[in-house]
């Protein structure tokens, strides 16, 4: 056969056999320049798989929340893996399979050596690592750091692109200088805009899906475009035929890329999944009971997930009332009682393991738990023709379970959980289309404020309800936070996406968190000293009170500050005179008396006299004028240095009114009428009280004895299923002023609320052990130390160092609960009221 030998273009020297298929004389091209064109399909392909690189990247780096921790190292390990090995490193591999050389032939296509393939595969994950970092490093978006980043992910580009290109073992390769500039230019400028954009958009918690996708549009812009200039400017020079034992196949390094390509497209489709989950949860929040944690850092920034959204656990779908007329609101006892336990953890955090297994116990199909779902109708209750436990008892259980299980959420003990905040917030208030008109308004409306003021900010067509845990973190808790994979945001920006998933008003929400807000950085207790102050009552619908508070502080009352450290005995004989006066007629007698009075003397009745007038000027009111003074002074806690362990008191001398129940707010703005129940409750909680030991008994009795005695029935009766409790209920805490139900007290009675009571004779049974462990008997450890200062020993002359030590017990009968000033305040107004009601009847 003749072979007639053609030149091909550019000098590349083939022969074309008589059949028309092409003859290759390697021998004549060697050296030579082999012409080559592009695959279109190859070309959108690579800039596709750099497209989904880059925004697997972006989306891991979305949800990175710090520079330490194992969770946030996975994702900078992951982010960059999916930016040097898919978005460069793939896209470059597959972008060369789209250069065909001469006219297809296999022996002279491109083909590349492991060893470079392998260094410039982890070249780009090293070098864009080293970025991410740097970039994670403070949460400001500084152009300076920026444009290193910028730089350094341009120069992994070029980087991967040049050692790969380095990798071709069957040519010799040449680059033009202009368009190795051109495509470095491209590649860091492009680089430096797109990473800018996304971390000033993920600063600012406007991140949203698709100004992601623009942002990995044009990262991906940045590696294909410098890929292809450069890919442009140069040119082939055959140096041998292309071996197939020695070199890594064309095919292999499609199906790696691809591959990896698959896994990033996983990864996005996984992250839609969680957070179309997201989303729904929060939907079905919006109409439900919730728990959410409110932390704030020392910037004054929120604590949220990578989605946006609060720290959250369901405690029910609805909170039953026993009557029509009875609201879960802040003035509910079921609130005061939740409210004081968040505010004394360690005296529930014992039992929360025996709550759980007691709503296990009794769930049955038609109820729904927290970590359950399995009726439509989701009602969380227990009712039952038999003595049952009452839902306020089951909801105290799901609210402190809900609170066990936000602490695990947060990796934080429950101790450090936070305290509930004196408002409930209703949620599902508005629609979507609402939602979208109200997104860009952050301007508290009169509306809102209004509502503010009354302690909680309520819709009339709120689907559900948001109870608030709140607590400030201090520096190192907000790195360990974020290590943990939370982030914190500025209210400005993230207040948008919170109202939307709760499906509130910005300015609503807004309002409250800034509320939340002040009334953490701020002291909410009374100064050591003597105080004058006003206990203004005003009664409400269905026999419940309101009383007067500050706005900011809703456990203090309006008060001024004297400048006494205490009540001297002839100062006190002084208040004395003035009991039962009106503001007038205390004003009237001090103008008089000061006339003839001492210096000491006239010096007080002056303070008394201006401390008159500017708690008169802070309430501005004229029923502060009708006020009656309380001669009997008040003992209240007050601001205790940290170093100091000894509880201090304050001396407070107040005057009481009843208010007309159509009275407003006063004019001033710094008080406001709040609900009497919870403000009685604020007066048991403070550092050190204790009121928490005799709170803590009273949870042991409630709930012990509600774990053990079913426990009990459902293992002395035999049956597999457990069933519900019969005869046995703890007293609730919370029962009315006019007595206890029958119920309650046959509680009270029960042996098994005391201990194990059963016949010698009978063998021990695991129920009899329960019985033990959830006695009647609460037992709290108190050490002390005593210093006192004694005289020399007689005989010895030597001082005694060390009396005499051990173990000692003492047994007493604990008192269910400690009065306040709020408490004994109410019963005396009550006791006032009854009697002037007597008189005028009598009259």
């Amino acid at each position: 056969m003749d072979d007639v030998f053609l030149p091909s273009v550019g000098a590349s020297i083939a022969s074309r056999s008589l059949s028309g298929n092409p003859v290759v004389d390697f021998h004549l091209m060697k050296g030579e320049i082999v012409h080559h064109h592009y695959n279109p399909g190859y070309i959108v392909l690579s800039y596709l798989v750099s497209f989904v690189g880059c925004w697997t990247t972006l989306k891991l780096l979305h949800r990175r929340t710090s520079h330490r921790g194992y969770y946030n190292w996975y994702l900078l390990l992951a982010a960059a893996v999916s930016m040097g090995a898919v978005a460069i490193w793939a896209m470059h591999y597959i972008g060369n399979r789209a250069i065909t050389m001469l006219d297809g032939q296999n022996e002279l296509q491109i083909q590349y050596s492991a060893g470079y393939t392998g260094g410039s595969f982890f070249l780009p994950i090293c070098v864009v690592s080293v970025a991410f970092y740097l970039l994670s490093l403070s949460e400001e978006v500084e152009i300076i750091r920026i444009a290193v980043v910028g730089l350094l992910t341009g120069a992994a580009v070029c980087g991967m692109h040049y050692l790969g290109q380095g990798g071709i073992a069957n040519y010799y390769v040449t680059y033009s200088w202009p368009y190795v500039l051109g495509s470095a230019c491209i590649a860091i400028i492009a680089a430096t805009v797109a990473l800018g954009v996304f971390f000033y958009l993920k600063r600012n918690w406007t991140n949203n899906w698709w100004k992601r996708a623009l942002c990995a549009a044009l990262l991906g812009a940045a590696v294909s475009g410098m890929h292809w200039v450069a890919t442009v400017g140069t040119t082939y020079r055959l140096r041998r035929q292309a071996r197939k034992a020695s070199s890594l196949g064309r095919q292999g390094t499609v199906v790696i890329v691809l591959c990896l390509a698959f896994g990033c497209c996983i990864a996005l489709m996984t992250f839609a999944v969680i957070g179309q989950r997201v989303k729904s949860r929060a939907a079905h929040q919006a109409q439900q009971v919730v728990l959410a944690s409110v932390i704030f850092d020392t910037e004054g920034k929120l604590l949220v997930n990578p989605e946006g959204t609060l720290p959250s656990r369901k405690i029910a779908k609805t909170y039953l009332e026993e009557t029509y007329d009875e609201i879960f609101d802040i003035d509910h006892p079921v609130f005061s009682w939740l409210y004081r336990a968040s505010h004394y953890w360690p005296g529930v955090v014992e039992l929360i393991p025996r709550m759980k297994a007691h709503l296990r116990a009794t769930q049955e199909d038609k109820f729904t738990f927290p970590w359950t779902d399995k009726t439509a109708s989701g009602r969380t209750a227990l009712n039952s023709e038999e003595d049952q436990v009452d839902f306020g008892t089951t909801f105290k259980e799901l609210f402190c379970v809900a609170a066990s299980e936000l602490a695990e959420a947060t990796q934080e003990p429950l101790e450090h959980l936070g305290v509930l905040y004196e408002s409930i917030m209703y949620t599902g208030t508005i629609d979507r289309a609402q939602m979208k008109k109200q997104k860009k308004s952050m301007a508290p409306t009169n509306d809102s404020l209004s509502n503010a003021e009354h302690g909680q900010l309520r819709s009339s067509f709120g689907r559900g309800q948001i109870l608030f845990l709140v607590r400030q973190a201090s520096k190192q808790d907000a790195m360990r936070l974020q290590a943990g994979g939370f982030g914190f945001a500025a209210l400005t920006n993230i207040v948008p996406s919170l109202a939307h998933s709760m499906e509130v008003s910005p300015s609503e929400l807004s309002t409250q968190l800034h509320r939340i807000q002040r009334s953490l950085s701020s002291e909410s207790m009374l100064e050591p000293g003597v105080h004058l102050a006003c206990y203004v009552l005003r009664p409400k619908f269905h026999g419940r009170w309101d009383v007067l508070i500050n706005k900011d502080h809703k456990n203090l009352l309006p008060s001024v500050h004297l400048t006494q450290s205490s009540l001297s005995s002839w100062q006190k004989d002084i208040v004395k005179e003035l009991d039962n006066m009106t503001a007038s007629e205390c004003y009237l007698y001090l103008q008089g008396r000061k006339s003839h009075a001492e210096s000491q003397e006239e010096a007080f009745l002056a303070e008394l006299d201006h401390a008159i007038s500017s708690l008169a000027g802070q309430i501005d009111h004229p029923l502060f004028q009708e006020a009656r003074l309380l001669a009997r002074p008040f003992s209240i806690p007050c601001r205790t240095s940290d170093r100091s362990r000894n509880r201090q008191r304050a001396t407070v001398v107040m005057f009481r009114v009843i208010a007309d129940a159509h009275s407003s707010s006063p004019l001033n703005g710094k008080f406001e009428f709040g609900s009497s129940r919870l403000f009685r409750a604020q007066q048991h909680v403070y550092p050190r009280s204790p009121d928490h030991g005799a709170f803590a008994r009273q949870v042991h009795l409630q709930f012990a004895g509600l774990a053990e005695a079913k426990l009990s029935a459902s293992l002395n009766s035999g049956e597999s299923s457990p069933r519900r409790p019969s005869s046995v209920c703890a007293a609730s805490p919370e029962a009315s002023s006019s007595g206890r139900s029958e119920r309650e007290a046959r509680a009270q009675q029960s042996p098994t609320s005391m201990g194990d009571v059963r016949s010698p004779n009978k063998s021990p049974t695991w129920a009899g052990k329960a019985h033990g462990f959830f006695g009647g008997i609460h037992v709290q450890r108190e050490v002390s130390v005593d210093i006192n200062e004694v005289e020399d020993h007689p005989e010895t002359g030597r001082e005694i160092e060390l009396g005499p030590y051990g173990a000692h017990s003492e047994a007493s009968v604990a008192p269910a609960d400690i009065d306040t000033f709020a408490d004994e305040l109410m019963l005396l107004m009550m006791e006032e009221r009854r009697q002037q009601s007597v008189k005028r009847q009598s009259s």
